[in-house]
């Protein structure tokens, strides 16, 4: 059984922030577009609480956090 220690909707966790960077060049030649971009998300690697347990066996245990720091190169050819 489910029992709630604070009426829901009355007490929030901590605001999360996330930052991203995006780095691109876009190259023509020979009627080719290239973009090359690099990406970094979560640049500052922070580790926020999306959600959190309010059951009472369990207060306030996290049960999702914020995605780890990650990069992605991406090469795109238009023709």
């Amino acid at each position: 059984m489910t029992v709630n220690i604070v009426e829901p909707g009355t007490m929030y966790g901590e605001r999360s922030n996330q930052v991203g960077l995006r780095l691109a060049k876009i190259l023509n030649a020979g009627g080719a577009r290239t973009t090359a971009s690099f990406d970094i998300y979560n640049l500052f690697n922070a580790d926020a609480i999306l959600t959190q347990s309010n059951a009472f066996a369990s207060w306030q245990r996290p049960q999702s956090i914020l995605n780890p720091r990650w990069a992605k190169i991406v090469l795109q050819v238009d023709f």
